[in-house]
């Protein structure tokens, strides 16, 4: 007997069940109504508003689309995904980059007010003590672009020199996962030339008092911490913990230092520090350390660590070091989970706008693990997991008036039962159950 191929609707059938969840959650709450609030698009509509449209590229992004062009495969099939984010169906993907396309700057100032307001209606701020410390990373990354695509310069990329590329200042608040703010600038230009402009404008976004500043640490590797930088930090009153961005003047002080000055670290004995032979006068009191480490080619590397915190030398080298956590949450952005390095438009501002709705969607990622995924089994896991490890859990998805009345996971699936858990406890949080 032939074998019978045949197509069927399958209704209710969702190879995205939690992101589903997620979805009908965030809508049916109207959470994310402050995000297109400023938002003002003069465009036809046919079948879908371009708030609608952008949502969508939120929901492909957290679908772990490495293009715009995966929508009409991954997305567009999903009907039963599309009804949880009060969606009759997905928009097709040619009218997706249409509309990032005839975004202009007035339009991603409204998309990044929609964004702040969000981000002050639901970050973890509100709930931050300002009598603790507050660690906020500065982290700068390239991206790829074509030689014709507008802000497209020669740069430098990852140790790669003279490719075309865009370069992104990035605001995170280490512990919280979240960014705060993620700017796009030409890549012709050093990273350091762009940090005091891109501070100015988060201070704009995010103006604390001078007491709030005193208990923010700003913490950066040394591709920004030239002196003129360190010198306006100081001067708007934040603390410092950065590395010191010249070279030669580290190995200058490296040279004048006895070698009687150096300690070692009591816990790891292949770290040594010293005090720098110079105080250096930026405004402000401020320590230079000389670091001295065996790097991956056991060959000794070193670097100067400037802060104002009052801790051992030892302790500060100790904090810097979780700004690993950061870098690994850009790489995750980039090449994992969010797949930001992948997202190429010739427009500047298109390309902002995928930046901006990248920072949401890795909010809001960020904001899941208290209301859903805190003190289950999957509490540490990072935006490249959620997105391909526990959005991809198939199963059905039934509504009743558009109203979501039963939620099916796939019994074999090895997260489902620990998944069923923790949608509970979402649904628990906005109150939908």
């Amino acid at each position: 007997m032939p074998v019978q191929i045949v197509l069927d609707e399958m209704k209710g059938h969702c190879s995205f069940v939690p992101l589903a969840v997620v979805g009908y959650c965030f809508t049916r709450s109207g959470l994310l109504q402050p995000l297109w609030s400023a938002l003002e698009i003069n465009m036809k509509v046919y079948n879908h508003t371009p708030e609608a449209k952008l949502q969508d590229v939120v929901v492909a992004i957290m679908a772990g689309c490495r293009s715009l062009a995966q929508v009409n495969t991954r997305l567009r099939p999903e009907r039963a995904l599309a009804a949880a984010w009060q969606r009759s169906c997905f928009a097709e993907q040619s009218n997706l980059a249409q509309t990032l396309d005839a975004l202009n700057r007035q339009h991603i100032d409204q998309l990044r007010a929609g964004h702040l307001a969000l981000s002050k209606q639901h970050s973890q701020l509100h709930h931050h003590d300002w009598h603790q410390p507050l660690l906020l990373d500065i982290d700068a990354t390239s991206l790829l672009a074509s030689k014709r695509a507008e802000g497209s310069r020669k740069g430098w990329v990852s140790g790669k020199r003279n490719k075309y590329c865009r370069h992104v200042i990035r605001f995170t608040l280490a512990g919280y996962h979240e960014s705060l703010l993620s700017l796009l600038y030409p890549g012709d230009g050093h990273a350091y030339e762009y940090c005091k402009a891109a501070l100015k404008q988060l201070l704009r976004h995010w103006p604390w008092s001078k007491g709030q500043r005193r208990q923010i640490i700003i913490r950066s590797d040394a591709e920004l911490g030239t002196d003129a930088n360190v010198s306006y930090i100081l001067w708007k009153g934040f603390q410092v913990l950065m590395k010191g961005y010249s070279g030669r003047r580290t190995q200058a002080w490296v040279k004048r230092t006895p070698d009687a000055s150096w300690q070692v670290d009591p816990q790891r004995p292949n770290r040594w520090a010293a005090p720098a032979p110079i105080r250096l006068r930026l405004g402000r009191r401020l320590d230079a350390y000389l670091l001295r480490w065996y790097n991956a080619k056991q060959q000794l590397d070193h670097a100067t660590l400037l802060s104002t915190l009052p801790l051992p030398v030892f302790d500060l080298w100790n904090v810097y070091d979780g700004r690993g956590a950061t870098e690994v949450e850009i790489r995750s952005d980039k090449s994992g989970g969010l797949k930001l390095h992948l997202r190429r438009k010739h427009s500047f501002t298109a390309l902002e706008a995928w930046i901006v709705l990248t920072d949401v969607a890795h909010n809001l990622l960020a904001w899941l693990h208290p209301w859903m995924l805190a003190g289950s089994a999957f509490e540490g896991f990072g935006p490249k997991r959620i997105v391909h490890d526990l959005f991809p859990i198939p199963g059905r998805v039934v509504f009743e008036d558009k109203r979501l009345c039963q939620v099916v996971l796939l019994k074999s699936h090895p997260y489902a039962d620990e998944m069923r858990l923790c949608l509970q406890r979402l649904l628990n949080t906005f109150d939908l159950d």
